[in-house]
């Protein structure tokens, strides 16, 4: 099974890196995607139920186009976070899980919300937009997902920064960067995390 999984992340991961490479006009880093696919099929294989291990895969295949998208220009497309985000909330209404979906994407989104519209510069647009998918599937998947895709993103965002920070002041010369530091790879993270915290 975990062979299985690794098989077909790492050939899901070669159609993230070309479609990651297109969203972004920028090709990623060679391999990164199809070994970050494989590694969440092998995990995938480890969820018990087949819906589980689907659930998670989709997810996590999804976030990996997403936070490379995201790392490489700063920007979360639309047609992953609006999609992502309907077809999330779409399965969920039809597996009977919409009220629980559409429940967990407001509490997440909301005060996303309130804190772009005060300061669009410290939280983007597309974060809120991925917090409607996110908070929709690990709202699905449970309590504790949902809590820790939640409160998990700014902690390993502020932990990303901190690390950073220091191996510029190490370098002797630090190369040329976007300013800022992406907080959909944060989120995504977290949510996976919180899928694994539920199992």
């Amino acid at each position: 099974m975990i062979i299985g999984g690794v098989v077909a992340g790492a050939a899901v991961g070669s159609a993230v890196y070309a479609l990651a490479a297109r969203l972004a006009g920028r090709v990623p880093a060679a391999g990164i995607c199809e070994v970050a696919c494989a590694v969440i099929g092998a995990v995938a294989t480890l969820g018990g139920t087949a819906p589980a291990t689907l659930a998670f895969a989709l997810l996590g295949w999804w976030s990996v186009g997403l936070a490379t998208v995201d790392i490489l220009v700063r920007r979360l497309p639309n047609i992953l976070t609006l999609g992502g985000g309907a077809g999330v909330v779409s399965v969920a209404w039809f597996t009977g899980h919409g009220a629980a979906a559409l429940a967990g994407a407001a509490l997440m989104t909301t005060p996303m919300l309130v804190v772009h519209l005060a300061s669009p510069r410290s939280l983007g647009a597309g974060d809120v937009k991925l917090a409607v998918a996110l908070g929709a599937a690990t709202a699905v998947a449970g309590t504790r997902a949902w809590l820790v895709a939640a409160l998990l993103p700014s902690v390993l965002t502020v932990l990303v920064v901190a690390v950073l920070g220091v191996v510029r002041r190490r370098a002797s010369r630090a190369e040329p960067a976007l300013p800022g530091v992406p907080h959909g790879p944060s989120m995504c993270a977290a949510a996976l995390l919180g899928f694994c915290v539920e199992q």
